[in-house]
């Protein structure tokens, strides 16, 4: 049971570790935000969202994971970074506007 609990303490730290890692990306993803509202930029780069997804797929496999997890993983990675651009733009056409 100790081992078990050891595994366990690791899985926690890898997990806080993963949402810090997200938190960063989504930080970033909120300065992409501000930058495509500034210089009236689309939020959907389509071109771009088949690149990340087509490298997450490529560097799961080598790293033990299915390429189908990583498609789904960035489908909702990408889901909520195109949710809190769209927020973001948005509110920057609405400041601007009035």
């Amino acid at each position: 049971m100790e081992e078990l609990l050891k595994f366990r303490k690791e899985l926690d730290e890898l997990d806080r570790k993963l949402i810090d890692t997200l938190a960063q990306r989504f930080a970033v993803c909120r300065q992409v935000a501000e930058y495509k509202a500034e210089h009236q930029i689309p939020m959907m780069q389509p071109g771009r969202v088949l690149e990340v997804k087509t490298r997450a797929a490529k560097q799961a496999v080598p790293a033990g994971l299915t390429e189908r997890f990583a498609l789904e993983l960035y489908d909702l990675i990408i889901w909520e970074a195109c949710r809190m651009e769209d927020e973001i733009i948005e509110s920057a056409a609405v400041t601007a506007q009035g």
